[in-house]
């Protein structure tokens, strides 16, 4: 019914087009006639006149319909389709003055009434093609009012700076004028995009800009590197324009987002790194009619991990989260109104040191797939309260993974942390022991569950993390909090995140640690002057940055690898494999007794000191 519909409104549409052209030519050719002789045709002539128009218009019609002029969208016309119906015209007219001269005039329209009806049909057709797109673009009350526009300077004149040139041209209600194009392509410059010019190279954004009186920069380059993006965005910074970027190149592809839909370019634009690309049909294999559980399901990363497992078409998706809002939020803003496409999908308000609940929802359910993503991460919160992150780290996951192994999964992946490298906190700590406890029970007799551990730093605009913490300091006004000028950190988008650690799932055999590339690490001092550049602020004059001092458990820089691990290479260039060798002394059942009595009678010292037994890398902080 659908396409019947279509069918019927276009060729009404090609109608009604038709009939207006008609008239407009049918028109035109009688004024040319009466024009060519001062509005007093001799009879002849008038003759001639009627027998003439039905052949000459059906041949102007027919070209139309050959240079597209039927197939237009009549609110878009530009150059381009101006030249285009100039040409139909033109050719029409060449044939009629040929004719002219081939049949020396007999049966043939003068040559004056030839050229006369070429202009009257383009000035008319074009009027009206001029007058569908200005009701298309604007209301008349535009028109009547000052013209506000501010003049936007469009970096990348490939497919999606022209389409958004045109779509600013179009939608006057966005504000903003397109005045000039800058590329890198030395072949574009000088030349035109919709009639804009490609004035010059990107490193002359400075020139260009002062000399089109440009107030901001809008980047239309969704497939550049992270690190061109931020070259450009901080030399439009420097010299005082504002910066837009146009949505990401999968959300037009996908058709989520539309290519005027600009925001201000984020901190997260300029930190993130390079779309990843992720062996696909690997991770389908590895999740496609399964069942799936995932634990931490309400958290920034369960959330992600939920929404990307969804893509792989698994047979129930079944989540579970200690915090009931963080349930509620899951529910609301991902899987309400999202297509399932016959997917189970359950969610849980579960706390997984339960075990016997645990245990009975493996019962109940039978999952195959395990990603154990909840957990205490905080590591401040956590230095002054061991219990806790032992409890729901390591006891919590120890007891996890057995109940797993007995209920034959396939595979349990447990999201840990670069902070378990060399730990100098309580959460690192805690962390480790859980990827101990793993390879434990990875060699535990009779075990049939792939256990594997994945390790990467923080994650961009996570709860917790620095970037909403600094956004919230500049909305108060400052200033902002940063613990030591050298500190650094690595950071990585959600999405990337939660994609490699599909990736590392494919990958493991048992008993593996998985370490995320996480290229360079950045200076947090770095990050906030980054921030308060992009609010439009000035360091030291809107807003200041005080230094803090390290926190108990904090550490200047995290680190990538223990000494006692070996690098492997893995069939991903982003993903690595450290295989550490067996642990010697207490088992891990031994850490799981002792550490609960120490977090019974013991002070926080005393459970620190308990840990280091465990963990001998362990430094923990001074009380």
């Amino acid at each position: 019914m659908k396409l019947v519909y279509i069918a019927r409104y276009f060729n009404l549409r090609t109608l009604a087009l038709f009939l207006l052209y008609l008239l407009i030519m049918v028109f035109s050719y009688a004024l040319a006639y009466e024009m060519r002789f001062d509005f007093n045709v001799p009879p002849h002539h008038a003759l001639d006149r009627i027998e003439t128009f039905w052949w000459v218009v059906g041949l102007q019609l027919m070209l139309l319909f050959g240079f597209g002029q039927f197939d237009s969208i009549l609110s878009y016309f530009r150059l381009p389709d101006a030249m285009r119906l100039f040409s139909s015209l033109m050719v029409s007219a060449l044939i009629l003055t040929s004719m002219w001269y081939v049949y020396q005039g007999d049966g043939v329209p003068p040559r004056a009434v030839i050229l006369t009806d070429f202009l009257l049909n383009f000035l008319l057709i074009g009027g009206f093609r001029v007058a569908m797109r200005v009701k298309s673009s604007r209301g008349i009350e535009d028109w009547l009012s000052v013209d506000d526009v501010e003049n936007v300077l469009i970096v990348g004149a490939g497919e999606v700076g022209a389409g958004l040139c045109s779509d600013l041209m179009n939608k006057s209600r966005l504000g903003m004028r397109p005045v000039a194009f800058l590329d890198d392509d030395v072949k574009k410059i000088g030349r035109y995009v919709h009639g804009v010019l490609v004035a010059d190279e990107v490193d002359e954004l400075q020139k260009v800009a002062k000399r089109f009186s440009a107030t901001k920069v809008v980047i239309a380059f969704p497939s550049a590197s992270v690190k061109r993006l931020r070259s450009v965005a901080e030399l439009a910074r420097t010299i005082g324009l504002a910066v837009d970027t146009v949505p990401a190149l999968t959300d037009l592809v996908s058709g989520h987002a539309e290519v005027s839909q600009l925001r201000p370019i984020q901190l997260e634009d300029l930190l993130g790194r390079d779309p990843v690309d992720l062996h696909s049909e690997e991770i389908r294999s590895m999740l496609a009619g399964k069942r799936v559980l995932v634990t931490g399901a309400g958290g920034s990363i369960g959330r992600e991990l939920v929404q990307q497992i969804l893509d792989y078409q698994p047979a129930s998706v079944l989540c579970v989260d200690q915090a009931e809002l963080a349930i509620f939020n899951l529910q609301q803003e991902v899987l309400l109104g999202r297509d399932q496409k016959g997917i189970s999908v359950e969610t849980h308000v579960l706390d997984i040191s339960s075990t016997s609940d645990m245990a009975a929802l493996f019962a109940c359910s039978q999952p195959q797939v395990v990603f154990h993503a909840a957990a205490h991460k905080h590591v401040n919160l956590m230095e002054n309260q061991p219990a806790e992150a032992l409890k729901n780290n390591f006891f919590a996951t120890a007891g996890l993974a057995k109940v797993a192994s007995e209920s034959n999964a396939e595979r349990f992946i447990f999201i840990s942390t670069d902070k378990a490298i060399n730990p100098t906190s309580v959460m690192g700590a805690s962390k480790r022991l859980a990827e101990l406890a793993l390879m434990e029970q990875q060699r535990a007799e009779g075990n049939a569950t792939q256990f594997m551990s994945v390790r990467f730093g923080n994650v961009l605009g996570s709860s917790g993390s620095v970037i909403p913490i600094f956004r919230r300091q500049i909305a108060e006004g400052g200033p902002l909090t940063v613990t030591d000028p050298e500190v650094t950190r690595f950071f990585m988008t959600v999405e990337e995140a939660v994609g490699l650690v599909l990736e590392s799932a494919t990958q493991g055999l048992g008993g593996e640690i998985f370490v995320l590339n996480m290229g360079e690490s950045v200076k947090i001092i770095d990050v906030a002057r980054q921030m308060i550049a992009l609010s439009g602020l000035r360091e030291s004059v809107d807003i200041d940055i005080v230094f803090t001092g390290l926190q108990p458990g904090e550490k200047l820089y995290e680190e990538v690898q223990h000494l006692s691990e070996e690098l492997h290479a893995t069939s991903h260039e982003r993903v690595l494999r450290f295989v550490a060798p067996t642990a010697q002394g207490q088992s891990v059942e031994v850490a799981f007794v002792r550490l609960q009595a120490a977090i019974t009678k013991g002070s926080v010292a005393e459970v620190k000191e308990m840990i280091r037994e465990f963990v001998p890398e362990y430094q923990p902080s001074l009380p």
